[in-house]
């Protein structure tokens, strides 16, 4: 389970501007349920979770959106919106993510930034 984390860890699992080919390679030695957040590549979002299936990776773009407020994050419309990443990770430790190919999961093993 991959909460609660001591405060100075909350953003263990945050790694910043990888690429989507060193985030797989990252996960590849990991246990299914493994997860990092990335900055994504792609201009529609900031964020991208990437995570390990039973198959592969997956590449789960966080959404930006308005709220009352101010910035949201959501991973598509049919979900919750979270004022903050920590707050939509945390979310998805204990609920199952709604995303295609890994809607059984939630997200377990934390993968910690290398040194």
């Amino acid at each position: 389970m991959c909460f609660p984390f001591p405060p100075q860890l909350i953003t263990l699992w945050y790694h910043g501007s990888v690429s989507r080919q060193q985030a797989e390679a990252q996960l590849q030695r990991c246990r299914e349920a493994s997860f990092l957040v990335r900055d994504s590549e792609s201009g529609t979002s900031k964020y991208s979770i990437a995570l390990k299936t039973s198959q592969s990776c997956v590449h789960i773009i966080v959404a930006q959106t308005k709220s009352s407020k101010g910035l949201a994050y959501t991973l598509d419309q049919s979900s919750g919106v979270f004022s903050s990443i920590p707050e939509l990770v945390h979310h998805y430790c204990t609920h199952r993510l709604p995303f295609t190919g890994a809607e059984h999961m939630t997200l377990q093993h934390p993968v910690p930034r290398p040194h």
